[in-house]
């Protein structure tokens, strides 16, 4: 899809048909993925891996629900939730915390934890506070359900550490980027990583209440840890989901437009947000009414009728 087909959909009132379409076929995706699953009968655990932003929680979500269509229950765990804290966190030399590296991940805990309920075990689960960055145990146990799955995501799902004692069997593997992006020039659609780190910006600022600024500061450190962390295991995806939506630039203006424009002009030499200012300026802005509760976008601008 152009820039001049998506502005002709907001200014004709097709948007919030593009919109349904565009989720609808995310939905047969994860359908499709669901039915696959469940013809293995070895398997256990889903292992869900992708870049910052690209959807890992919301389709770690959705998929269960898929997974419950089919007639199987499903646990949806998060990396994120067993991140050590700032005060074990690793450093970069410059003295900067380093989160995309493994050592960030309480890694030992969550293969336990993963190890006990794939053994039928009760275990108190790990949860991550956003804001104070502290980890803490969950008050309740939780039991992997009966002949049910684990659905894991994180930046480092996929790395073997995590599920070393885990038959390979047992997992199955789906990285998630989102491929579908906007036609901005010519043939030239907008990098996925462009369209990730838009995502990013958008959320920080709404939940992690970081500057935008500090977002994109802090992006080439993210880059780097995906080539090092995410890049080398992403081979061993036996499947991938394309978590991109053609709509979503027309819905991230009203968020994301401001935030871009006081980096271009307080920080000039930031050339994404050059581009990403030029972008937003052809681009029609569109409500977010027509935007399911259940949206990978969701996660982004808020209104998730998911609980995170």
């Amino acid at each position: 899809m152009t820039i001049g087909e998506l502005n002709e959909a907001v200014e004709t009132g097709e948007i919030d048909e593009l919109i349904r379409v565009c989720e609808a076929r995310q939905v047969k995706q994860l359908s499709a993925l669901a039915d696959t699953i469940c013809a293995k009968k070895d398997v256990r655990i889903i292992l869900i891996c992708g870049g910052s932003s690209a959807g890992k929680t919301t389709t770690a979500k959705r998929l269960c629900t898929q997974l419950r269509v089919n007639g199987a229950n499903a646990l949806h765990l998060s990396t994120d939730d067993y991140f050590v804290g700032d005060a074990r966190n690793p450093r970069h030399p410059d003295g900067t915390f380093d989160y995309e590296t493994i050592e960030a991940v309480d890694s030992a805990r969550l293969a336990s934890d993963v190890n006990a309920l794939l053994a039928g075990e009760e275990v108190h689960l790990r949860r991550f506070d956003f804001i104070n960055h502290e980890g803490f145990d969950s008050e309740g146990t939780t039991k992997m359900p009966e002949n049910g799955y684990i659905v894991l995501e994180g930046i480092h799902a996929l790395n073997p550490i995590l599920t070393d004692a885990v038959p390979e069997s047992a997992k199955f593997r789906i990285f998630i980027e989102p491929k579908t992006q906007l036609t901005i020039f010519a043939l030239t659609k907008l990098p996925p990583q462009d369209g990730r780190l838009l995502r990013r910006l958008v959320r920080d600022n709404q939940f992690r209440k970081l500057s935008p600024f500090e977002t994109f500061n802090l992006w080439p450190q993210v880059l780097d840890g995906e080539e090092k962390w995410i890049n080398p295991y992403r081979s061993l995806a036996d499947a991938e989901f394309d978590s991109g939506l053609e709509y979503e630039l027309a819905v991230l203006k009203p968020y994301a437009g401001g935030l871009v424009e006081i980096v271009r002009r307080r920080k000039p030499e930031e050339k994404k947000a050059y581009i990403f200012s030029e972008l937003f300026e052809v681009i029609h802005p569109a409500p977010p009414n027509a935007v399911p509760g259940d949206s990978i976008l969701r996660e982004t601008i808020g209104g998730s009728q998911l609980e995170y």
